[in-house]
């Protein structure tokens, strides 16, 4: 064991800006200082939820992966289905590992035997975990979105303010990205001219999830208490190619919110990131459907979201159909399919989510490439953030807001109501930007098919948008009343998974 004098101490508290001692018991991690029981120094790593991306997660702390973080091992897993946590088990043992495992993430918080949590599970958990995680002392990387409601993200973010010892961390992964660090600065000296929008792109093939009858049985050796968290408790009314419980949640308001906060909140924090925009909008108007086909799931599979700034307008569209009807090839919009570009005065710059920044000029040749490491160096960045004590990719805060903004497309959306496509074209026409993306989304139907006659788009209010309240107002009082008590903009839990009120 090593023995610390008091130079070594102090350098170590110096270090961590005085948040090395935390619940009185020293944290002095990795490069820092090594913590006994741990292996060789490391961080000790707690992850809750590997289905999905959690798996990836799950390789960063086996020693002898090809994506293992130096720095950081494995110590416990957590997830409430048993033939997901025996997955992990095995994965663990194979690398030579013996982990602690658990059921219920509360009493993973509370083994001292953990450093630090990675939480992937469903959306509709990760507030409600982030923050009992940072109240139990962990330090905490938790995947985007940052939460299933704009109410329960603040609490998250006064979380971390509240428990400010302990460090927070959002999986938006692109803000540690030197490429796109380098094409924003570019976007910010001017060379292009003043940015006249902002176009950012979800187009994934999403095919039908089928159509039920009824209740889905839950699969055995899961506990669907645990599983619905802070959520209504109702039995799964879906069963899709990955059963009646995972993933294809992302498409029920009880726990997802579709392809926006699933994919497009990628794309909405780069969006608003290079608009430069420091809160929420100042209104948003959303539009779209679920076309194509007639399934269990309740979110749009087409939309489009016009948030207005100061700075300028920020467009949103989401497609889950192909390019027509038939083929899985998607759309692509300036190049990509699934990405951001900043229309200037004099070119564009696209960010695409498959690599690479280009700006190009207004006749499609291109300037520049940025050069950079890619978002790859996030979780690399997580590890530095803990053993330095001090975020500098992926803040709180941004996730939240980026969030938001997922969250109030979704709320004018659901705030909607079916519309003749002349009633939605009459409602568009008068701003240019918000016309195109609709005449762009008409061909795109047409192609797949789809008769808006008969399946009418939903077409939401245009809502003004409280950036400090976070709250949305409306000329017609019922609709201001039924968009801020929408689930989306606030819910506080069900009892026995109520979030915190902090903020």
């Amino acid at each position: 064991m090593k023995t610390w004098s008091r130079k070594d101490f102090l350098k170590a508290s110096l270090i961590g800006g005085g948040a090395a001692l935390v619940a009185g018991q020293t944290r002095l991690y990795g490069q820092v200082a090594g913590r006994a029981g741990s292996a060789n120094g490391d961080i000790r790593v707690g992850i809750v939820g590997f289905n999905a991306q959690g798996w990836g997660h799950l390789q960063n702390y086996l020693p002898g992966s090809k994506s293992k973080l130096d720095g950081a091992v494995l110590a416990a897993i957590c997830d409430v289905d048993d033939k997901v946590l025996a997955k992990g088990r095995d994965a663990a043992n194979k690398a030579g590992l013996k982990v602690a495992e658990y059921k219920d993430y509360r009493k993973m918080f509370e083994s001292k035997e953990i450093d630090a949590v990675v939480l992937a599970p469903p959306n509709h958990q990760h507030s409600i975990m982030t923050i009992a995680a940072l109240q139990a002392g962990k330090d905490v990387y938790v995947e985007k979105p940052l939460s299933h409601n704009i109410w329960e993200g603040r609490q998250a973010v006064a979380a971390a303010k509240k428990y400010a010892k302990n460090i927070a961390l959002i999986g938006t992964q692109n803000r540690s990205s030197e490429q796109i660090m380098n094409a924003i600065a570019a976007l910010r000296s001017g060379k292009l001219g003043k940015i006249k929008w902002v176009t950012a792109t979800c187009y994934k093939p999403r095919d039908s999830i089928g159509l039920h009858e009824g209740p889905q049985p839950v699969p055995e050796g899961l506990d669907y208490d645990l599983w619905t968290g802070p959520a209504t408790l109702t039995p799964p009314t879906r069963n899709g190619p990955k059963g009646t419980v995972h993933y294809d949640w992302h498409w029920f308001w009880n726990y997802g919110g579709g392809d926006i906060t699933n994919q497009g909140i990628h794309q909405m924090d780069v969006a608003r990131w290079m608009l430069g925009a420091p809160g929420l909008p100042k209104s948003v108007m959303s539009f779209g459907g679920r076309f194509g086909y007639r399934d269990d799931a309740e979110t749009p599979n087409t939309l489009v979201s016009v948030m207005h700034y100061d700075t300028a307008p920020l467009i949103f569209e989401v497609r889950g159909l192909g390019r027509k009807k038939g083929m899985r090839a998607m759309d692509v919009y300036r190049k990509s399919s699934v990405g951001v570009v900043a229309q200037c005065e004099n070119g564009y710059i696209n960010i695409a989510e498959n690599g690479g920044a280009i700006a190009y000029d207004n006749d499609g040749k291109k300037i520049e490439s940025f050069e950079g490491s890619d978002n790859g160096a996030h979780r690399k960045n997580w590890i530095k953030a803990i053993q330095t004590r001090k975020v500098t990719h992926g803040l709180i805060e941004e996730g939240h807001l980026s969030t938001s903004m997922c969250h109030l497309a979704n709320i004018s959306y659901l705030a909607g109501a079916e519309k003749a496509n002349a009633q939605l074209a009459d409602a568009v026409a008068s701003d240019l930007t918000t016309k195109d993306a609709y005449w762009r989304m008409l061909d795109h139907l047409k192609s797949n098919e789809v008769d808006l006659d008969a399946t009418k788009p939903i077409v939401g209010p245009l809502l003004k948008v409280d950036g400090k309240t976070e709250t949305l107002s409306h000329g017609d009082q019922v609709i201001t009343d039924a968009a801020n008590n929408c689930p989306i903009r606030k819910r506080t839990g069900r009892k026995g998974f109520e979030i915190p009120q902090i903020a």
